[in-house]
């Protein structure tokens, strides 16, 4: 008899503390995930869907009828000026376009981005994932306030003041533009710093096994062994060098973005709610190069962490959100066919020549840059430019209510779209 009320207690206990028994309100979102694809233009989406079923590779998960699709004009507060990511990120952030460059800012004046409002007048808990460095614009949008998105050093102080619960990603970038004095020396200096202020830093596997375990919020995923070997590697900017590796290039990181996506969820599960944005900040880094190869397979990394947040609105299909778009287009890509003739049907048509691809074995860091030109000439894939440009980007959406983002709409009209949904 004993035994059988311990097994009973046992499964309560289960039951009672299983991530899945949170209180569920019915109609209520308080689960929400934006991702942004940075430089992601419905182009590099076609293109990579097209990619992917020509060499059977899994397909978009949010490209199909169950989820709502708009397009989004992404111009900044310039008239003169194709929008950044600083920009970009703020008009998503915090419901009003700025000028390039700013994070957080308008006319010298703080926004509140939506993160900041939900972690302090809705007590959500707040996770901010990126493939690349934590204090670059797209995620510096949700917690800095700086005239300059280029003031790397007060960027990290402004993670400390936000209180925020959880980051991941590559590194730190570090130094100040607009001041004369730099706060920070190197990395060390600024884990040294951060852990002062309660961080708690994961750097390797054990470590974030252990943090299942016992979290002790703010928690910031770091991974040590991507970082150094991205150190190592010559003729590449600072920003590379604290961000993950291109996928393309190292295979094992094609399903980082989703890990971190994973843990930050159930790290961040709780009867009120979470917020999370995870940023797909490598797809702009590979158009900025005009690497269509490159840009197709992290796009194909973003998607994977889709998929994580997919199956947990699956799970809870009443009170998740989820919504998908970018900041910006880079590039300015087109994909082409070549009209042809076949000397031995004697047939004429246009022909798509996307496999040509599969001939390029690694991004531009190590293959060689004119060798990637010629290739995409052969697949017929064209650029306009190495920057970014005027061009909408898509939005899809699944969840309560996502039909709200059917259709035309401003970069500035998302936050309150989505709290909208919450509240």
């Amino acid at each position: 008899m004993k035994k059988t009320i311990l097994f009973l207690w046992v499964i309560l206990c289960i039951i009672l503390f299983s991530p899945l028994s949170h209180a569920q309100t019915p109609g209520k979102i308080k689960y929400v995930f934006l991702f942004i694809g940075d430089g992601m233009g419905i182009n590099q989406v076609f293109l990579t869907e097209k990619y992917n079923d020509i060499t059977q590779t899994e397909p978009l998960i949010f490209m199909n009828n169950n989820w709502t699709f708009g397009l989004l004009s992404t111009e900044c507060a310039d008239s003169n000026k194709i929008t950044d990511s600083g920009a970009g990120g703020t008009a998503i952030a915090c419901g009003q376009r700025t000028s390039y460059g700013i994070i957080g800012e308008y006319q010298g004046k703080p926004l509140e981005s939506i993160a900041e409002y939900l972690h302090n007048k809705k007590n959500f808990k707040i996770g901010l994932i990126t493939n690349v460095p934590i204090n670059h614009a797209t995620p510096a949008c949700f917690y800095g306030h700086e005239p300059t998105r280029s003031n790397y050093d007060n960027l990290i102080n402004d993670m400390i003041t936000s209180k925020f619960e959880f980051y991941a990603g590559g590194g730190f970038q570090l130094g100040n533009r607009d001041t004369a004095k730099n706060i920070y020396k190197d990395f060390n200096a600024v884990v040294k710093k951060l852990s002062e202020n309660k961080f708690q830093f994961v750097f390797n596997r054990r470590q974030e096994v252990e943090l299942g375990y016992a979290p002790k919020f703010p928690v910031i995923i770091i991974d040590t062994a991507s970082r150094n070997r991205q150190l190592k590697i010559k003729n590449i900017y600072s920003d590379e060098q604290n961000a993950l590796p291109f996928v393309l290039d190292f295979p094992q990181y094609t399903k980082q973005l989703a890990k971190y996506t994973e843990l930050g969820q159930d790290l961040l599960m709780n009867d009120t709610g979470f917020f999370m944005m995870i940023e797909g900040g490598k797809i702009d880094w590979a158009c900025h190069q005009n690497d269509a190869l490159t840009a197709i397979c992290e796009v194909n990394a973003f998607n994977q962490a889709i998929k994580v947040a997919y199956e947990f609105y699956q799970k809870h299909p009443d009170n998740t959100l989820i919504v998908i778009t970018a900041d910006h287009e880079t590039g300015g890509m087109a994909q082409a066919a070549t009209y042809y003739e076949n000397n031995k049907t004697k047939s004429i048509g246009y022909s798509l020549f996307v496999k040509k691809l599969l001939q390029q074995k690694n991004s531009q860091i190590f293959f060689n840059a004119d060798s990637i030109r010629k290739i995409q000439q052969e697949a017929q894939i064209g650029w306009t430019t190495v920057e970014h440009s005027s061009a909408p980007v898509g939005v899809w959406a699944i969840g309560k209510g996502s039909e709200s983002f059917a259709g035309i709409m401003k970069n500035s009209e998302l936050k309150e779209k989505i709290l909208r949904l919450i509240e």
